[in-house]
């Protein structure tokens, strides 16, 4: 068992969900608004951590950029990520000038054919996001 051939048991391949959401993280961080929106399925839903949430492509791109534009500083760093049950789960820390937005938070994702399909944010004390970058196409949550 020597050589570049050998395979050590924990050498499982990484699943593909937990690479497209490895390049939506890296994305988000480099601020790179275009390879977000290349990222996204036509029918993504991104639920904030008050339950409201933004549907389709072309609404969350622009959230996203919106959001870029209020937050210049946001991050998302020492990400812990697993599979389970078919859905991509992340704990992790978001750093941020806005306060609100700087704490450890939990995530889940889920793709569907090489694009992000769901992403939920679990964040306490987060600010209404959906409802601030998209007030027009929000829907749910508590406030409806």
């Amino acid at each position: 068992m020597g050589g570049a051939e050998s395979v050590t048991m924990f050498d499982w391949p990484t699943p593909e969900p937990i690479k497209i959401v490895r390049r939506y993280l890296a994305a988000m961080n480099a601020r790179d608004a275009e390879q977000i929106e290349a990222l996204l399925d036509e029918r993504i839903r991104y639920v904030d951590s008050r339950g409201e949430w933004i549907e389709g492509r072309e609404n969350v791109a622009t959230a996203t950029r919106r959001f870029f534009d209020l937050e210049p500083d946001y991050k998302l760093h020492d990400m812990k990520i697993v599979m389970h049950e078919g859905d991509v789960l992340l704990k992790g820390h978001a750093s941020a000038r806005e306060e609100r937005l700087a704490h450890d938070t939990l995530w889940r994702a889920r793709t569907r054919r090489g694009k992000l399909v769901h992403w939920q944010s679990y964040g306490e004390d987060s600010p209404a996001l959906a409802r601030i970058l998209m007030p027009e196409a929000v829907r749910g949550g508590e406030a409806n």
